[in-house]
C-alpha cells in the first residue's frame, strides 16, 4: 500500500503527464494541419539570406590551445574584445540538481580553471583570463556600459557584479543565498540572465524555477517583479486552452534591453517567443514570434537598426522541426529579414548554441555553444541598410515542398515521446521517489528532459555526461 504521501506524489506525476500529452498532441496536430499551406523552411544546407543581412562564417576562431569546456555566454566588453564564460570540466546534466534543485556536486568543489576568457575580436589572440574556483556553473554575462561584468550562477543560485579594477576575485555585489534556491525577494532559483541600465539599476531573469523577471536598483535593492511560471513540467495550474498569455513566461532565457523604447525584452524559451516590457513599471508591452524560431528561443539581442531588429538563435526543437539557426526579424512586423549559421563545414553546424553576442553596427555575431564546446564568429557582408521600405523584398523562397519528410518526422517526435513517458509512468508507479523525465526528438534533433525539478538537458550523454541546453 501506498503512503499518503506516495499518493499524492503519483497524482501530480500524472497530471504533469497527462499535460505533456496534451500538449504535444495539440501541437503536433495543429503542425499537420498547417503543412498543407505553410512555406516550408529550409533545410536543404543553402543558406538563404538577403545580401543586406548576409554574414560569413569565420573559420578557426579563437586561437586558442585548449579546449573550452561548454559555453554559456559571450559579449562585448567596452574595448571590443569578445568576452566567454564557460563551465570548464562541470557538466549540466540530468543528476547535476536534486528534486528541490539543489546542487548535487557541491564538494567536488568550484571550477578550477579560468571561467572567463578575454579574445581580440579580429584574430581570436587570447588577452586574458580570470574566474577560476569560484564558479560551479556559469549561465549568464553582461558586461555594462561602465565595464562592469554581471554573471549569473544556476548552481550557485546568485548573481554577481565584478568590477575588474577592484578585484577579479571578489565580487562588488552579490545577490542570492549561496546553493539556496528561493522565491523571495533576496533569492533566486537558477537566474539565467542581467540586463543593466544607464543609472545602475538592472533587471535579472530568474529563471529556470521563478518564471519571473526582478528589478533592482543599483545597490542590490528590489525594486519590483513580475512574471509567472508557465512551463509544462513546472506550474502548478492549469492554462486554459490556445495562446498562452502575456506575462506568463517558461524558462526566460535571456533579456535584451531596448534603451531607444525603455523595454525589457526576454527570450521566453520553451514558448518561442519575445515578450517585451516596460522598463519603468514591468508592464506588458508587445510580444513577437515567427514560425521560423520554432518551439525555442535561447537568446535575443537587440539594435535600434532599421526599425529595430531582434538578432537570435533558436536552439534544439521539442514539439517542431525547424532547423538550428541564428534569425534577424524586424520589429515593424515580426518578419524574418535575415539569417545565420555555418555553411563552410558540416562539423561547424549548430547543434546546442546558448547565448549571443552583436556588435554595435552588426558588423560582427559571435555565438556560444554548450556541445561541441566552442564559440562560433560570423562577420556581415556589405552593410546593413538604414531603411527597410519592402519587407517583401526580403522574403526567403520558399524551399522545395517536404510534406511527407516532415509529416514523417513529426510523427517519429510523438511515438518517441510517448514511449518516453509511458516508460516513465511504470516507473513511477514502482518506485515512488524516483520522479525523472527524458525525452527523444525526431529529425536528429536531441531534446532532453532532467528531472522534474526543472532542468533540461541540452547535451548528448557523450562527452563527460552530455549537457542539456533553460533553460540551459
Amino acid at each position: 500500500m501506498f503512503t499518503q504521501w506516495q499518493r499524492k506524489q503519483h497524482q501530480k506525476m500524472i497530471y504533469i503527464l497527462v499535460q505533456i500529452l496534451t500538449t504535444v498532441w495539440a501541437v503536433n496536430s495543429q503542425q499537420q494541419q498547417q503543412l498543407q499551406v505553410t512555406e516550408v523552411p529550409n533545410v536543404s544546407g543553402t543558406n538563404l539570406r538577403n545580401s543586406g543581412y548576409e554574414y560569413q562564417y569565420v573559420e578557426d576562431w579563437p586561437k586558442l590551445s585548449r579546449k573550452l569546456g561548454s559555453v554559456s555566454a559571450v559579449a562585448f566588453d567596452l574595448r571590443g574584445n569578445v568576452v566567454v564564460f564557460h563551465r570548464g570540466s562541470h557538466v549540466w546534466n540530468i543528476s547535476s540538481f536534486d528534486q528541490k534543485n539543489r546542487y548535487t556536486y557541491v564538494e567536488t568543489g568550484p571550477i578550477n580553471e579560468s571561467t572567463l576568457l578575454s579574445f581580440e575580436s579580429a584574430g581570436g589572440d587570447l588577452l586574458n583570463e580570470w574566474g577560476a574556483n569560484f564558479f560551479y556553473m556559469p549561465h549568464g554575462l553582461t558586461i555594462d556600459k561602465s565595464n562592469n561584468y554581471w554573471l549569473t550562477d544556476v548552481a550557485l543560485h546568485q548573481v554577481f557584479k565584478f568590477d575588474l579594477s577592484v578585484s577579479s576575485s571578489e565580487p562588488v555585489l552579490t545577490l542570492g543565498e549561496r546553493f539556496e534556491p528561493g522565491t523571495g525577494s533576496s533569492s533566486f532559483c537558477k537566474p539565467t540572465s542581467v540586463a543593466v541600465l544607464d543609472n545602475g539599476d538592472f533587471f535579472v531573469a530568474d529563471g529556470y524555477c521563478n518564471g519571473r523577471i526582478m528589478k533592482f536598483s543599483s545597490d542590490g535593492q528590489l525594486i519590483l517583479n513580475w512574471g509567472k511560471n508557465s512551463f509544462v513540467l513546472t506550474r502548478t495550474f492549469i492554462l486554459p486552452p490556445g495562446p498562452v498569455p502575456e506575462n506568463f513566461l517558461a524558462i526566460p532565457h535571456a533579456l535584451t534591453y531596448l534603451e531607444d523604447r525603455e523595454l525589457i525584452c526576454v527570450a521566453d524559451r520553451e514558448q518561442g517567443r519575445i515578450q517585451c516590457f516596460h522598463g519603468q513599471n514591468g508592464t506588458f508591452h508587445s510580444m513577437y514570434s515567427n514560425t521560423q524560431i520554432g518551439s525555442r528561443l535561447f537568446s535575443i539581442k537587440y539594435l535600434p537598426l532599421d526599425g529595430g531588429l531582434f538578432f537570435m538563435i533558436n536552439g534544439p526543437q521539442f514539439t517542431t522541426s525547424e532547423p538550428i539557426n541564428g534569425l534577424i526579424m524586424s520589429m515593424n512586423n515580426s518578419e524574418i529579414v535575415g539569417r545565420f549559421y555555418p555553411d563552410t563545414n558540416p562539423q561547424n553546424a549548430f547543434n546546442n548554441p546558448h547565448e549571443l553576442a552583436v556588435s554595435a553596427d552588426g558588423g560582427q555575431i559571435y555565438v556560444a555553444e554548450l556541445l561541441p564546446t566552442k564559440v562560433h564568429k560570423f562577420k556581415r557582408k556589405g552593410q546593413v541598410p538604414k531603411v527597410i521600405k519592402s519587407l517583401e523584398h526580403y522574403r526567403f523562397p520558399p524551399s522545395p515542398p517536404m510534406v511527407a519528410d516532415t509529416l514523417y518526422a513529426s510523427s517519429l517526435t510523438i511515438v518517441s515521446i510517448v514511449a518516453s513517458l509511458l516508460g516513465t509512468s511504470c516507473l513511477i508507479l514502482c518506485v515512488s521517489r524516483t520522479m525523472c523525465f527524458k525525452s527523444g526528438g525526431g529529425s536528429g534533433r536531441r531534446s532532453r528532459f532532467s528531472t522534474a525539478s526543472e532542468n533540461i538537458a541540452l547535451h548528448r550523454m557523450g562527452r563527460e555526461d552530455e549537457e542539456r541546453g533553460e533553460a540551459q
